[in-house]
């Protein structure tokens, strides 16, 4: 069971992160699968009529190399126009707009702080929800600590995101709203990252006022 769930956690993570090359390759084997699809059913061109088409351009003689050196010309700017488009979606050649930047980094934290708010309450819920049949003031009494514990968590992450205070605004950005990369995937894989929630300063003001 282990083994299963660890292949299932590295497929995850391989199309995760290379979800670009995937797309843009089975883009490329839609197309081409159409193509001989279309060729098929137009031209009645199946696959043994094109080995023969290839024997015998592999067998002739009289090859016009100026029309080949065009065509190889032409498939050479095909593919460096798509290697291109890959490179410029992976990597920006500019510079991101600084504020923008911000924004995103701080949207990603803001999220980051309530889906993990909402996950350990979910949690904790779910405790309670096991036990239901043989609950004791015990199990409120830890439930009750544990949430606790996890509002005091938000409420002193969100208040740098709310009111960061003079030291923290003079280091970088990134180390002051950083994201826990591993806590980040097991929400991911947990699906709570497909919850629509509201990640503006009004949305995590008002939480972080509520949780006194």
């Amino acid at each position: 069971m282990n083994l299963v769930r660890i292949m299932r956690v590295l497929v995850h993570e391989f199309f995760y992160q290379h979800y670009p090359f995937i797309s843009v390759l089975c883009s490329l084997v839609a197309l081409a699968t159409a193509y001989l699809h279309y060729e098929w059913k137009v031209h009645n061109y199946d696959l043994m009529s094109w080995k023969r088409l290839s024997e015998a351009c592999c067998s002739a003689t009289d090859v016009d190399y100026f029309q080949l050196c065009v065509l190889l010309t032409i498939l050479l700017i095909n593919v460096l126009f798509v290697s291109l488009i890959v490179a410029t979606y992976l990597h920006p050649l500019g510079p991101r707009d600084t504020e923008l930047t911000l924004l995103e980094i701080k949207d990603r934290y803001a999220r980051f702080i309530l889906l993990r708010l909402i996950a350990r309450l979910d949690r904790i819920q779910s405790k309670l929800s096991a036990k239901r049949k043989s609950l004791s003031l015990h199990h409120y009494t830890r439930a009750h600590n544990s949430m606790v514990k996890a509002v005091a968590v938000f409420r002193k992450d969100a208040r740098k995101l709310l009111l960061p205070n003079e030291s923290e605004i003079m280091q970088p950005i990134e180390d002051i709203y950083g994201v826990a990369d591993d806590e980040e995937r097991a929400l991911r894989r947990e699906g709570y990252f497909k919850l629509p929630i509201d990640t503006t300063d009004a949305t995590v003001k008002s939480l972080f006022a509520a949780a006194k």
